[in-house]
């Protein structure tokens, strides 16, 4: 089987010939450039490398090196930081950029991503004063999308994955305005906080109306995140969740399939987000990412049982906090295992690690990974 054929089963919950793998698929589904170059380089295999995420420092390889190394997957849209080269500013150790949103992220030379280093709407102290001298940026022009479109090889041979390029109406909103004090504003001007949901989510329409008239009407799916979850809880209450973000998401959602009624959900979401899958399910969400395991409530044999002809579980297939970057190669193997003979009966499942793969995972492991599918990711 192609890996379009592959991922189109898992995704109409019938077992293709072996599990699919996503590597790249998204930017949260991606491998940190570091650890990419070391696997390519242990692979011999020579593929000039993009940037989609400059942020996280995750890289792309080519089409054809995705599918030596196994890959079912590739990734549609513009990177997140357009001209970065150009736009990056370096000082000594330091290099530092401001984002369309007037998020400035800077990284010194050791470490192996950038952090964010301003919250431009915490400049007042109401976030409705903060809000009336902001300017959001304009989605990307539509020959942005039709540059990006171009360079899709052609061929069946890979599943096309549709990625956004910002962060997520809540997780956006933390950004631009802080956590906490975003976690505030949510109680005390929820009427202001419905407004910053409303700007991200003008962005997001403008983004997702372009690039599905650009790309077309063929299979495809549709990758889009809000982080709600921290390993033990939701981040804010579940009312919440429902009262001010779902709504939007759904509305969201039903533009992305009335412009194609064959595009599926990808919804990412970090953490302990049990008490909302279903809400999640009701909103139009197809597949769910990156089913962080660990968290609390997010046991694998639970969320198959009670989901999994529903979701498309399109991750959770090693922990990359523990056992990938600090498990020995037999754990990781046996870890693969694991989660393949639980998540993989019935289709339903994509294999990706949980969230991205990082810069310092070794490369005996990424090899123990991908040698641990071959093996026991056949149906």
């Amino acid at each position: 089987m192609t890996g379009r054929e592959r991922v189109s089963a898992a995704l109409a919950f019938r077992e293709p010939d072996r599990v699919p793998l996503d590597i790249g698929g998204t930017t949260v589904t991606g491998i940190a450039l570091d650890a990419l170059r070391r696997l390519l380089d242990f692979r011999r295999l020579d593929s000039a490398i993009s940037v989609p995420d400059h942020i996280q420092q995750i890289g792309l390889p080519s089409a054809a090196a995705l599918g030596a190394l196994g890959v079912d997957t590739l990734r549609i849209g513009p990177p997140r930081l357009r001209d970065f080269d150009t736009l990056s500013r370096a000082s000594g150790e330091l290099r530092r950029i401001t984002d369309p949103w007037g998020v400035t992220w800077q990284r010194k030379k050791a470490e192996h991503y950038y952090s964010q280093v301003s919250t431009p709407l915490q400049t007042h102290d109401e976030l409705a004063t903060a809000l009336r001298g902001y300017r959001p940026p304009a989605a990307p022009d539509r020959t942005v999308f039709e540059s990006v479109v171009a360079t899709v090889p052609t061929g069946d041979s890979l599943f096309p994955v549709l990625d956004r390029d910002t962060a997520g109406i809540f997780e956006m909103s933390c950004r631009l305005r802080g956590l906490e004090t975003f976690c505030t504003d949510l109680l005390l001007d929820p009427v202001a906080s419905e407004r910053l949901a409303d700007v991200i989510f003008d962005y997001k329409w403008a983004y997702w109306e372009q690039l599905l008239d650009v790309f077309g009407r063929e299979q495809l799916v549709v990758a889009e995140a809000d982080d709600f979850g921290s390993d033990s809880s939701l981040l804010i209450s579940p009312e919440l969740v429902r009262t001010i973000y779902l709504p939007r998401w759904r509305k969201l959602f039903d533009l992305i399939k009335n412009k194609n009624p064959d595009a599926k959900i990808f919804f990412h979401s970090c953490g302990a987000i049990r008490p909302i899958i279903a809400d999640l399910i009701a909103c139009g969400v197809d597949i769910l990412n990156p089913v962080q395991y660990t968290a609390s409530g997010m046991q694998l044999e639970n969320l198959k049982r009670d989901f999994g002809t529903d979701l498309v579980f399109w991750g959770g297939g090693i922990d990359t906090k523990r056992i990938l970057p600090f498990g020995t190669p037999g754990e990781v193997r046996d870890e693969v295992r694991r989660v393949i003979d639980i998540m993989a009966p019935g289709g339903g499942f994509v294999f990706a690690a949980v969230h991205n793969i990082q810069a310092d995972v070794p490369v005996a492991n990424l090899e123990a990974l991908l040698l641990a599918l071959e093996e026991y990711g056949v149906y």
